[in-house]
């Protein structure tokens, strides 16, 4: 009884609840609509925010996660259906809503209706709030090697990598290692691999990290976490755990690689384990023991091994180079070749060094080296590669270069080693005998550091001015440097808390030791011979006992790092390191270090990123110092006054951030101090000697008259960001007070050489001044490289005509030869380089007429300023109309051409709000722009186009467009009214064109309005996102070369009858059309064979025109009438490159591929597109109109996706279906009137016993109403590599397709995001008719609930 009245209970729930929530409908539906309303205003304005937030990182290059874009496309569809709602229900029933309705039924609909896109709302609201930053931070460029490229696809290696990327596409494999000896390739074959499956969208992205001998935890989820694009802020190792597997989980797939794992890692500690256990990302790992992959319980381990010997021999040929082919070497170098053991690593470092060797006695003694080669026995290391990378040491041309090398392995493994650490080791050990400038120096070791790469023994860092050590090479180096003669201890073991204990110090030179946490030391610890000693700790130590350099009398190189320090001054025992060159205190927190100053030979001195507060006047004892290093010292207050003033052998001060000089000058010439700090004039005595400075100062008037910046040896940097350089060039940055009496300022600058030598030049933040420089100044702004003007409210021109007679400056030729960049931001009054400049005759057979510049930043005579520009950059500067006007400019035929801007490479422009140009008015014959490489357009909300006819023809090198949100631009080309034969030439060739970006251009209709033909023979990439009028990517109007081409490659089976499409034909309606106006007729709607019909004569004419036009075939004319089709037929053979297609809210595309019209001998196109995604095109009708029936192309396609299409009704035909043979993905969503995937194209009686998609992995339909069936033609199927399959809300689906299917890996279909149905009986058909009556059978019973 008990078990029956809970039963009653549990029904009378189910059925209540359900009456509960309907009674609610009606009761409440206008609180409901109320409520919407009120989410739906915030909707609104949140999808704003984030829209403008996305705008911004895709101007500055970011990269926006893709579940933003799809946030963006759910609340646009969501928006337009609640509009819809509001709209037409709502206001149709505004009688019912004010009480005059007594229809329950309609209140019942609006309630439930307002309360279902309120939940809606509410969820994309929550999810919305998570992207109030919208942009991941752009993972860095891969640097890749200038000497050669890193893998070589070798024979032997091409199975397994197809092996490797066959078990990554296996579900059922999380876990994949690539085991082998050292220097055997792995690290470069799993790179290889990380690029092929990003080239085949396998994974959606890729994070490497190098795990090394002694693992660095928080280094390693760094790593992973930056190529995700994202930065970990928590400092704990839980803490960036989680948050490295947040952003794990929130891509679509990921492939982490961790390279070189020597001792199993703990992955759950990472913060890996749970995302791979989610299958939100897999691993592929690179070891050299296999029982590690075996501890970490790797599903599948490949095992790398040995080249053959005839890729050996390749291989050796190819670094060492031709010179091994003549007939007394190729027999030796065939033994050096055994002794490399087929291993490439020692091929490369052995060929490299030979290469180009041609002397015999040479090679013999290279050979001789090889096998009296001695290896040491390091695990996992094969003994020809010791062997190997020792001999290139031994072959290095100078001690120098050894020394270089060596010093490298002191550092911890896949370490970025500063250059500059090189530099200041150089010249402690005093490279370059004789010479004792630091600037030598450093040009000297930059120049070993280059050949050492030549060399393969070092390798190029992503880290600006750092260099890379491959472990094997440091493993060998290490073992080099350990021996007797060098006397090495590197003992970087993160483990060690005390200092290492050995039998005797004796012997050692150099000891590099890392320390997780400084506990103490050795008493009485003696290293008699140590000469350079490198300490980092991984933890702030403050126990360092004061007698710990007691015994290192002869230490030269001191260099403490990271943590070493914490204290409130450094050990007593520093003091007796009379014989220190080079002092390193780098990351370390010190408050009083005096005692440095009785360090008497002390010539290097570094506090580099060290918190300290204050240099005291004892810092002034150094009077052998060079380099006084102080770049990121943010805490620094204080330099005691004198201390300068007796550096007098100083050579290079770096202090960008100290500014609290006592200021002992004005602009004036005298003033008073400013403070009890040292004053720059202390370096007045000897300025002369120095070579590098780089400082900032309150204000340029501090600078002392006397510092006179002419000499050519003076490398300096002046108020600039510390942006960690050393090898910088000359900069100044003029700001605030400074900027706002610039004449002056400038004068003074000027007088004191400081434009003497090349530089860059930063203005910013100028409130009074109207131009930055005047034209009489230009002689002595010849060394200008770059200008930057920023935020300046008043400026209207660059260059203005005052402080010296104008005649006189415009009697000499006005050039900038050295200007390479212009940059000018937030200049709300700028209207040109110089206002003031009337039009002259210009050297070299052109000449212009007078006339007064207005609005244009260049004119046909300031153009010609800067013959070596390669950037320019002009943002938000609101009353510019034209960049590049040449009115009055005339070329004369049969001269010298003209050149202008021909070095320009780059063009951004951004928010320039009046901007109705980029070019005008150029003239015919003008020669310029032709290495103009990308043009990036961002708001622009005045220009209609891009570039006129005269200059597309020039840019025969541009790679790149993106033009966003420019709403009035109607063409790309710009229409030019003048004539003449050049305008007419009907063929634009972008040759180097890669990639394509047009967004938010609310009324572009074209490429060209003109009959221009384009080729693009390079083209990669285009997207066209929310463009509405877009009809096509070519010209309106089709060129009639192009159209008699199509004329004579119709089917020759056809007859040849004149057509509407015709030449004769055509030329025949134009010339009625011409005889029509000549007689006054006035034209209301005519036949355009290209056009289809436009206005024309009155009803009579055009009943006589539709007449006439009846004599051609009936069908033809039909076929005539034109589709706004973004790629027609003529312009799809230029297209053969394009790799992926992005079209997204372009509402007046009815077509994408025409092809119809192709000649059947030329369709084989569209090879290389990989990707095609198509969003929310609500009229497109087909995505390939029909073409030739035996049409070939499109088998590269890997993924195709189809969302928001309302108005096609089949996906593609049987013909284009039998050409997607590697398709991978097809996403058909939400396209309301589709009614089938695959259909049968009329004409096409060819039986097809069998269609099979073999690579099609997910096949995801949602959002289709109408869809009754894939296909519905009786034809066979077969998806051998199907995966995965989701149907939700297809409500007329009844089967998959009428016959058999074969599906052998699928396992069931997803009905919903939480929701699976397994298959049943193995058969797809049977599984989804289960669905339907499912389906049906809860309809049912939801129904029988609500019946009374």
């Amino acid at each position: 009884m008990e078990i029956l009245s809970s039963i009653i209970v549990k029904i009378g729930e189910y059925l209540v609840l359900p009456i509960g929530e309907q009674f609610g409908y009606l009761i409440s539906y206008k609180s409901s609509i109320m409520i919407l309303q009120e989410k739906f205003s915030k909707l609104r304005e949140k999808k704003e925010a984030v829209q403008q937030s996305v705008d911004g990182a895709l101007w500055n290059q970011e990269v926006v996660p893709s579940e933003v874009n799809t946030w963006l496309t759910n609340v646009g569809e969501r928006i337009e259906e609640v509009q819809k709602f509001l709209e037409e229900d709502v206001k149709t029933n505004k009688m019912c809503m004010n009480g005059w309705c007594p229809n329950m039924k309609i209140r019942y609909s609006l309630g439930k209706k307002a309360q279902k896109n309120t939940r809606a709302i509410v969820e994309l609201l929550e999810e919305g709030g998570k992207y109030d930053k919208v942009f991941n931070i752009s993972p860095p460029l891969k640097v890749r090697s200038s000497t050669t490229e890193r893998f070589k696809d070798f024979r032997s290696r091409q199975a397994m990598i197809r092996n490797v990327l066959e078990a990554l596409r296996d579900e059922k494999i999380d876990m994949i290692a690539i085991c082998g000896m050292g220097g055997i390739g792995k690290t470069e074959m799993a790179k290889e691999i990380a690029r092929r499956v990003k080239a085949d969208d396998l994974f959606h992205e890729v994070a490497i990290a190098v795990v090394s001998q002694s693992p660095n935890l928080t280094k390693i989820q760094g790593e992973l976490a930056e190529m995700l694009g994202a930065r970990l802020n928590a400092e704990s190792l839980q803490g960036r755990a989680n948050e490295l597997y947040s952003r794990l989980t929130k891509s679509k797939s990921v492939l982490v690689i961790l390279d070189d794992v020597w001792d199993p890692l703990d992955l759950e500690v990472v913060g890996v384990y749970h995302a791979l256990k989610e299958k939100s990302c897999k691993i592929l790992l690179t070891s050299r023991s296999e029982e590690t992959c075996n501890q970490m319980r790797f599903q599948k381990i490949f095992r790398i091994g040995l080249l053959s010997k005839e890729e050996a021999w390749n291989f050796f040929r190819e670094m060492a180079g031709d010179c091994i082919n003549a007939p007394n070497l190729i027999s030796i170098a065939k033994q050096v070749v055994r002794e490399c053991a087929c291993l490439p690593i020692a091929i490369v470092t052995v060929g490299s060094a030979l290469r180009n060797k041609r002397d015999e006695f040479e090679w013999k003694a290279a050979l001789h080296q090889l096998k009296m080669s001695i290896p040491q026995n390091i695990p996992g290391l094969h003994p020809k590669v010791y062997s190997s990378i020792e001999f290139s040491y031994n072959y290095l041309g100078s001690d120098e270069a050894k020394s270089c090398l060596l010093l490298c392995c002191l550092y911890p493994e896949d370490y970025d080693v500063p250059i500059e650490h090189l530099v200041r080791y150089g010249v402690a050990k005093r490279f370059l005998k004789g010479f004792s400038i630091v600037e030598q120096i450093r040009a000297h070791v930059n120049t070993i550091v280059r050949n050492l790469q030549r060399s393969n023994l070092l390798l190029v860092s992503k880290s600006i001015e750092c260099v890379k050590m491959h472990d094997i090479v440091r493993d060998v180096a290490i073992s080099i440097a350990s021996r007797d003669e060098h006397g090495f201890m590197v003992e970087l073991d993160r483990r060690h808390e005390e200092w290492p204990q050995k039998d005797t110090y004796d012997s050692y030179t150099t000891i590099s030791l890392l320390l997780g946490e400084m506990k103490g030391h050795l008493d009485g610890l003696k290293c008699p011979k140590l000469q350079l000693l490198r300490l980092s700790c991984l933890k702030d130590s403050e126990i360092l006992l004061g007698n710990l350099f007691n015994g290192m009398n002869e230490l030269r190189m001191l260099s403490l790092q990271e943590g070493c320090f914490s204290l409130n001054s450094l050990p007593p025992s520093i003091q007796i390191l009379e014989n220190l060159r080079m002092l390193n205190l780098e990351s370390c927190r010190l408050r009083d270090v005096s005692a440095i100053g009785s360090l008497g030979k002390l010539e290097i001195l570094s506090f580099h990123d060290s918190k300290i507060e204050e240099l005291p006047w004892k810092i002034g004892n150094l009077s052998q110092l060079k380099l006084l290093d102080m770049k990121g010292c943010n805490y620094l207050k204080r330099i005691a006054a004198g201390v300068l003033s007796n550096l007098f052998r100083l050579q290079e001060l770096y202090m960008p951030r100290f500014k609290n000089w006592k200021c002992t000058t004005t602009m004036e010439g005298n003033g008073e101090g400013t403070s009890n700090n040292a004053s720059l004039a202390e370096l007045i005595p000897y300025f002369g000697q120095m070579t590098v400075l780089e400082i900032s100062v309150l204000s340029i008037g501090c600078l002392p008259k006397e510092l006179h910046f002419s000499n050519s040896s003076l490398r300096f940097r002046i108020n600039t960001e510390d942006d960690g350089r050393y090898l910088f060039e000359n900069e100044i940055s003029l700001e605030g007070e400074d900027a706002n009496d610039l004449g002056k300022i400038l004068e003074m600058v000027i007088s004191r050489g400081v434009f003497g030598n090349q530089i860059h030049c930063r203005i910013a933040k100028c409130k009074r001044s109207e131009s930055i420089f005047w034209l009489a100044m230009v002689r002595d702004l010849v060394q200008l490289k770059s200008l930057e003007v920023l935020h300046c409210e008043k400026i209207q021109e660059l260059f203005s005509e005052e402080g010296e007679d104008k005649e006189k400056v415009i009697g000499d030729a006005i050039t900038l030869p050295k200007m390479e960049k212009i940059r000018l931001s937030s200049l709300p009054r700028l209207i040109g380089i110089s206002k003031s400049m009337n039009l002259v005759e210009v050297e070299g057979g052109g000449n212009t007429s007078s006339t007064t510049l207005s609005h244009k930043l260049f004119s046909s005579n300031t153009i010609f300023w800067f013959p070596n520009l390669k950037f320019l950059e002009v943002d938000d500067s609101g009353s510019l109309e034209v960049i590049f006007d040449l009115e009055g400019l005339k070329v004369i035929e049969k001269c010298q051409p003209i050149l202008a801007l021909s070095q320009l490479t780059s063009l951004h422009f951004r928010l320039l709000d009046e901007m109705a140009h980029v070019w005008k008015n150029i003239p015919r014959g003008f020669q310029g722009f032709q290495k103009l490489k990308s043009i990036k357009i961002w708001k622009c909300c005045n220009l209609r186009s891009l570039f006129p006819f005269s200059v597309a023809k020039l840019l025969v090198h541009l790679q790149k467009v993106q033009i966003s949100f420019c709403q009035l631009m109607e063409n790309i080309i710009e229409r030019e009214d003048e004539g003449g034969d050049e305008r007419k030439a009907d063929i634009i060739v972008f040759p180097q064109i890669q990639t394509f970006h047009l967004h938010g251009l609310e009324n572009l209709v074209s490429f060209s309005s003109e009959a221009h033909s384009f080729e693009w023979p390079s083209i990669e990439e285009i997207a066209l996102f929310n463009c509405p009028k877009l009809k096509t990517f070519d010209s309106e109007v089709q060129s009639e070369k192009k159209l008699r081409k199509k004329d004579t490659k119709l089917d020759a089976r056809a007859p040849q009858v004149p057509s509407a499409g015709s030449s004769s034909t055509r030329e025949s309606f134009r010339f009625f059309n011409r005889c029509l106006e000549l007689s006054g007729v006035r034209r209301h709607r005519s036949y355009n064979p290209d056009q289809g019909y436009c206005s024309s004569t009155s009803g009579e004419s055009k009943h006589n025109l539709n007449k006439e036009v009846t004599l051609t075939n009936q069908d033809e004319l039909e076929n005539q009438t034109k589709m706004c089709s973004l790629f027609p037929y003529n312009l799809i053979e230029s297209l053969e490159n394009l790799k992926k297609l992005l079209a997204s809210k372009c509402d007046s595309l009815e077509v994408i591929f025409e092809l119809e019209g192709l000649n059947v001998e030329e369709s084989n196109i569209f090879n290389n597109l990989a990707e095609l995604s198509l969003k929310t095109l609500p009229k497109v009708l087909n995505i390939w109109k029909k073409g030739p029936r035996d049409i070939k192309g499109f088998n590269n396609l890997r993924l195709l996706k189809v969302w928001g299409c309302d108005s096609l009704k089949c996906l593609f035909t049987l013909s284009i279906a039998k050409l997607l043979v590697k398709l991978e993905k097809i996403e058909v969503h939400y396209c309301n009137q589709m009614e089938e995937i695959l259909a049968k194209e009329s004409g096409d009686e060819k039986k097809r016993d069998v269609i099979t998609f073999p690579q099609v992995k997910t096949l995801s339909l949602r959002g289709l109403p109408k869809l009754e069936c894939f296909c519905n033609e009786a034809i066979a199927f077969e998806w051998p590599s199907l995966e995965k399959m989701t149907i939700v809300g297809c409500e007329k689906l009844k089967m998959f397709v009428s016959t058999s299917m074969q599906t052998p890996k699928l396992k069931g279909v997803h009905t919903g995001s939480e929701t699976f149905q397994p298959m049943i009986e193995g058969d797809l058909n049977t599984t989804i008719q289960h669905i339907i009556k499912r389906k049906a059978n809860l309809q049912e019973i939801s129904q029988s609930s609500r019946s009374p």
